[in-house]
């Protein structure tokens, strides 16, 4: 993580990101799976931009490549970035129902 502070981090991102929890309790250090996760999935460039600078690109990928749901685009995107296949991703793996090329 960067020198921001991580409250004045978080202020920055869309607030629909966190429409279902309390923005409040969320803390930037303590949840950044949380926050990178959802950041990268729904946030808007700009949100991303700030998540990417905010946090460590070994941060971001640990995060991605441990959460349980990704969006397909996601995983195809950041797939690409790491150099990986998409299946080292758990969301590839437990989302394995549905059909890539649709």
């Amino acid at each position: 993580m960067n020198d921001m502070n991580t409250q004045e981090f978080l202020q920055h991102l869309s607030p629909a990101l966190f429409w279902d929890v309390d923005p409040a309790s969320v803390d930037a250090a303590r949840h950044k799976r949380f926050v990178i996760c959802r950041v990268m999935d729904r946030g808007s460039r700009e949100d991303v931009r700030l998540t990417r600078a905010f946090y460590s690109p070994a941060e971001i990928r640990e995060a991605l490549l441990g959460a349980r749901s990704l969006h397909k685009k996601t995983i195809a995107y950041f797939a690409v970035m790491f150099g990986l296949p998409r299946e080292a991703f758990r969301a590839y793996t437990v989302q394995q129902t549905g059909n890539w090329d649709a």
